[in-house]
């Protein structure tokens, strides 16, 4: 009974990510700091830079809920603080945990970014019930497109089937402290969240708890 108890308490850490942003290549990751924007609370640039295509590439997520509303966003500059206001993908709302790659996610026609340019692509998904969780590339878009074997490197599904539904309201945060904006300037609303990692360890926790009974 004990060693049951052990290796399910062994889980625990696993159950505490909510998503992991694994392409384009993250500032950083760290769960309990995932709930502040921007970035999830990295601040600094991380070099180098991942090179991102301009005609499009992958981003790469791996989901550690069921069910998951996601956006992404795109701020340019060399370091552009929390200016997150071209909408890269609108949010959408993805179904099945673990890797899912969101495949040829290109810059929207009508901006004029040339090859060289550099900005940070930011995911925000709905995993927390106080507000989104946000995570950030730093890269630089170029003109050269990734070669089959880079491509198929940094974009990967699981078996597991995934479903997707698209034109879903609003943006997957749902506090309006310190969240980011629509480009209009109106505040994101709110949408339905999942349970937190918390309560699925109290959940492991009850029931290691009768274990040892």
């Amino acid at each position: 009974m004990l060693s049951n108890t052990l290796a399910l308490l062994s889980l625990l850490p696993l159950a505490t990510a909510h998503f992991v942003l694994n392409w384009p290549t993250a500032r950083g990751f760290e769960d309990e700091k995932a709930v502040n924007f921007p970035c999830g609370g990295f601040d600094s640039v991380k070099e180098p830079r991942t090179e991102f295509p301009l005609n499009g590439g992958p981003i790469q997520l791996d989901f550690h809920h069921t069910q998951t509303n996601i956006k992404v966003l795109l701020a340019l500059g060399d370091d552009p603080g929390n200016n997150y206001n071209i909408v890269l993908r609108p949010t959408f709302a993805e179904e099945g945990p673990g890797n899912f790659c969101l495949g040829s996610v290109s810059i929207p026609s009508g901006l004029n970014i040339s090859s060289g340019t550099n900005g940070t692509i930011q995911v925000v998904s709905n995993g927390d019930p106080s507000g989104g969780l946000y995570q950030c590339a730093d890269v630089t878009f170029t003109n050269q497109s990734l070669s089959t074997d880079e491509y198929n490197a940094n974009c990967k599904n699981d078996s597991v089937t995934k479903v997707t539904s698209e034109n879903i309201q609003g943006n997957p945060n749902e506090t309006s402290s310190g969240s980011p904006t629509e480009s209009n300037g109106s505040q994101s609303s709110g949408l339905a969240a999942h349970p937190t990692a918390a309560s699925w360890i109290l959940g492991a926790a009850g029931l290691a708890g009768l274990a040892l009974l």
